[in-house]
């Protein structure tokens, strides 16, 4: 990992100016900053969103085991580093109202990808992440795919490039926020395997997930 040095170096200057930084997923790559008024502003600006509702990446679940619950913490000690994203109640306002849906959830995970890991634990806070695509077109499983269609939307952010990677699912969604936990959005995880963990079956709606942001 010592090659990255720098560019770890380079992506917390950025973010620590308020700016947007391309980061790298477990599957494709991300755009995201601080959750800051700024950033997050200019990130709906750029998703063409009027609210929120941006995955959000923490560093660990300690960051967030307040909020997490009996469920939520055995799925982040079976499933954390790793494609599993919880959507979360915040009656505290721990996080932004620019990073949350409208409904006033957050949907939260701690990604498994070494760079954007690091990255979050040496800066010590969180970033949001979104696709780092044109709304409706393909997520960018390189670098230069996700820095042209950033470009295209009207800014040029660094990329922190960790070389291609797989594409595959966006993460698997749940929510735990009514006393049964409902699968939103299918992912890479086997239903089965999560109903084992929170010892009963997840709601399923009919007509399959929803979700929304990359991640």
């Amino acid at each position: 990992m010592t090659s990255y040095e720098g560019s770890l170096r380079e992506a917390r200057r950025h973010l620590e100016s308020g700016e947007l930084v391309i980061h790298p997923t477990e599957a494709v790559y991300g755009l995201g900053g601080f959750l800051e008024n700024g950033p997050l502003t200019r990130l709906r600006g750029l998703k063409n969103r009027s609210a929120g509702g941006f995955v959000v990446l923490i560093p660990s679940a300690r960051s967030i085991g307040d909020l997490l619950g009996a469920r939520g913490r055995a799925l982040a000690r079976a499933f954390w580093p790793g494609p599993l994203t919880l959507v979360l109640d915040d009656p505290a306002d721990r996080f932004l109202p620019g990073a949350k849906a409208p409904d006033g959830s957050v949907a939260v995970r701690v990604p498994a990808h070494p760079l954007t890991l690091r990255l979050l634990r040496e800066a010590g806070r969180p970033i949001t992440s979104t696709s780092a695509n044109r709304p409706g077109a393909p997520p960018a499983v390189t670098a230069r795919e996700a820095r042209e269609a950033v470009i295209s939307l009207g800014t040029e952010p660094f990329v922190l490039d960790a070389g291609p990677l797989p594409g595959g699912a966006a993460s698997t969604l749940v929510s735990l926020r009514e006393d049964c936990p409902k699968l939103i959005r299918q992912g890479p995880l086997d239903v089965l395997e999560l109903n084992e963990i929170v010892r009963l079956p997840l709601s399923v709606p009919s007509g399959g997930g929803g979700g929304g942001g990359g991640g």
